[in-house]
């Protein structure tokens, strides 16, 4: 590092905050009093559960970083020796072919006008089924877990095991001791047969009265067990030649019934395995990422043929309580509530140690542990922020922290001047959205077109905003020019308009008459019946007649104002009133100040 960085550069700071935040990354093991009180009760019920005889199948079940890996591991931390662990992690699970296949039809995808989350769901969907249609995914799993248990011990803990792996053989030995020692032994044959060494051990050619050779002893030893042990690599040698290859590289070749189920083709091998350590307890976690519910029967299988082995019950590593499987998988692993009863004897849920509630708490632990300014973020900054992780995780939000403190030791606090919270921010969407802030360097992906768009935004944000200022400019002077001021008033413009209509001279309405209508529920019935009833005389009768005025009232509103109908010209009379003129004014003034603020 000290050959590109000046001189000046704050190594020590840095790899103090650094340590720091590393030391709090999860799944971790907790030490802490307080953390410690928090997972006691997973902890008790956990060494409550593995001591009880025939419960073999136990999981520690919650949704993604929960913390049951956190759980697992503090547990194994600070076991008291009644348990040995062997830890099979599926993370470690070997894709390297499957990812660039899959990195190729994803790129062939996007070319075809498919989104990001498009492609990937649609490979998602293919890949999990061409697996599980035709057994692939099921016999390289079986294959990462028998290479996870057989590469966890040294290979001289199983010296007759058939997988036969590379062994680094220090320079010494193979320069110097192998080669002496096979000299050694040549030499004794050729002088244990050249030189009547034989003779000299045949008892019938002893003399009472000389010593036996020492010398010729020891050729016949050296050649004896020289012998012994070349006849031990031939038998070892055809016994084992039903592997092809095991190479430390994580592969595994397998020789004839290539189609039968690893684990169960390997079940001897795997006993042997157990015969030979004491691991009393496996955990298996990562297997519900595959979502392949046939693997989990097969390890119960497993477990219920190891625990049945007569070689493995008598041994006191085995004999109080058998082989315990745990499992950390997810709650959403099982559909069906049988199915999760079938698998497994005893299930321990795990409730999250972090969420959306707590997580600015979270955060504020971890600027307060890495010794910086307490008062970096404004609250409100770390309330809006942690909304954005939305699957809150203390592997993500230490993640992103422990990123921001490197890219803020290398830019310095006074290069960023006061804008923490914008790298910050960047940081959060560089681990939110991966894939899109790469493409940032390609100028491609959505970040990338949000910001080359912005005049292009900012003129849409502008144009919206001037339409509002003009409908709202328009309402003021609408009800400016409104001339009637009283509702009444309003009315009887519309019932004389509606007498205009009577097609007879009617017998003088006197003016109570009239007025009934100007209430506000007998003006509705009129102008929603719209029809009215009155007296006339005609000049042939002394007597009067009744009769009915049928109209619509949407013509008499088109009459009197073309361009407002009765119940706008009422909201604009109470508006008048309500001094909403004076309310939209100050929306106007508030619109321009926004639109300043977009334009700047």
């Amino acid at each position: 590092m000290q050959k590109y960085l000046p001189v000046w550069f704050p190594l020590k700071k840095i790899k103090s905050e650094v340590n720091t935040t590393i030391s709090s990354l999860a799944p971790k093991i907790l030490t802490k009093r307080e953390d410690l009180e928090r997972v006691q009760p997973y902890l008790d019920k956990l060494k409550d559960t593995l001591n009880v005889k025939g419960i073999n199948n136990i999981a520690l079940t919650g949704g993604y970083g929960s913390g049951k890996s956190t759980v697992l591991k503090t547990f194994q931390h600070w076991n008291n020796g009644d348990f040995n662990f062997l830890n099979i992690s599926l993370a470690a699970f070997n894709q390297t072919k499957i990812k660039e296949d899959l990195k190729d039809l994803y790129e062939l995808k996007i070319k075809n006008g498919k989104t990001g989350k498009e492609a990937e769901k649609e490979i998602s969907s293919e890949f999990k089924e061409t697996l599980i249609n035709n057994g692939e995914l099921e016999k390289q799993l079986e294959i990462s877990i028998l290479q996870q248990i057989i590469y966890k011990v040294k290979p001289s803990q199983l010296p007759e095991s058939r997988f036969k792996r590379i062994i680094n053989i220090p320079k010494w030995k193979l320069f110097l001791l192998i080669p002496f020692g096979f000299i050694l032994w040549i030499s004794s044959i050729v002088l244990l047969f050249k030189y009547d060494y034989l003779d000299s051990l045949n008892p019938h050619t002893w003399l009472l009265k000389n010593d036996l050779d020492i010398s010729t002893f020891f050729v016949f030893l050296i050649s004896f067990l020289g012998i012994g042990y070349f006849s031990k690599l031939v038998v070892e040698l055809f016994s084992n030649s039903k592997i092809n290859k095991v190479n430390l590289k994580g592969e595994i070749e397998i020789g004839d019934n290539s189609n039968k189920s690893i684990l169960n083709e390997h079940y001897d091998e795997i006993l042997y395995y157990f015969e030979k350590n004491n691991f009393n307890v496996v955990v298996i976690e990562d297997l519900d990422r595959f979502d392949n519910t046939n693997i989990f029967t097969k390890l119960r299988e497993l477990n219920i043929l190891l625990n049945n082995a007569d070689s493995l019950i008598n041994k006191p590593a085995y004999k109080d309580f058998g082989i315990k499987f745990l499992y950390a998988v997810g709650d959403d692993l099982f559909n069906d509530k049988k199915e999760r009863v079938k698998f497994f004897e005893y299930i321990i849920p795990v409730i999250p140690f972090i969420n959306s509630s707590n997580a600015n708490e979270q955060l504020k632990t971890l600027i307060k542990e890495s010794d910086l300014e307490e008062n970096i973020f404004s609250n409100e900054f770390i309330s809006d922020i942690t909304t954005f992780i939305d699957d809150i995780d203390m592997r993500l939000l230490i993640n992103i922290f422990h990123e921001f403190v490197i890219y803020r030791n290398i830019l310095k606090p006074d290069i960023l001047n006061g804008k923490e919270a914008e790298l910050f921010s960047m940081i959060t969407y560089k681990n939110i959205e991966p894939e899109d802030f790469n493409l940032l360097n390609c100028k491609e992906g959505k970040l990338y077109k949000l910001i080359h768009n912005k005049e292009s935004y900012i003129e849409k944000l502008i144009t919206n905003i001037n339409d509002k200022i003009d409908v709202k400019e328009k309402i003021i002077l609408d009800i400016q020019a409104e001339t009637i001021s009283n509702i009444k008033e309003l009315r009887r413009i519309y019932i004389n308009q509606i007498l205009t209509k009577l097609p007879n001279t009617p017998i003088y309405i006197n003016e109570l008459g009239i007025n009934k209508f100007l209430e506000d529920t007998e003006f509705d019935d009129l102008i929603k019946n719209e029809y009215l009833s009155y007296k006339w005389r005609h000049q042939n009768y002394s007597d009067s007649q009744s009769t009915n005025l049928n109209f619509k009232f949407s013509e008499i509103e088109n009459e009197i104002n073309p361009d407002f109908n009765y119940e706008e010209r009422v909201q604009l009379i109470k508006d008048y009133h309500n001094n909403h003129d004076a309310v939209l004014q100050k929306e106007i003034y508030n619109l321009k100040i926004k639109k300043s603020e977009i334009e700047n």
